[in-house]
């Protein structure tokens, strides 16, 4: 006879432990993932770039990412089907904001040394 286990509490994916985010980023314009993928490294996360949807898709659906930011250029379908494929449907999806898009990476300044004399 089969019982049924003791509700575990859920994770948010089911996918193993990651101590980095993983991410993918789409944009058709080379340049604007390249660049929101270079911040997004600088802050240690793990990213994919796609420079199409097709591309994403793929991608995305291949690794089971913890977010997905997507150009508002790519067709709004793309966000529907990764909302309805099982690897991606619990990332977090989020859109460029088309102000960012024109804005160049600017290398943050050097901190200044506490410890200099």
């Amino acid at each position: 006879m089969l019982r049924a286990l003791p509700e575990q509490p859920r994770r948010h994916r089911d996918v193993p432990h990651r101590d980095v985010l993983l991410i993918v980023v789409a944009s058709a314009t080379a340049a604007v993932a390249e660049d929101v993928a270079a911040r997004l490294r600088l802050d240690g996360s793990v990213v994919y770039v796609a420079h199409s949807a097709q591309g994403c898709l793929r991608v995305a659906t291949s690794i089971s990412p913890d977010m997905v930011i997507l150009d508002p250029a790519l067709p709004r379908r793309l966000e529907v089907l990764l909302r309805a494929h099982p690897a991606t449907a619990s990332a977090e999806i989020l859109h460029l904001e088309p102000a960012r898009l024109s804005r160049p990476l600017r290398t943050p300044a050097p901190a200044a040394d506490p410890h200099a004399a």
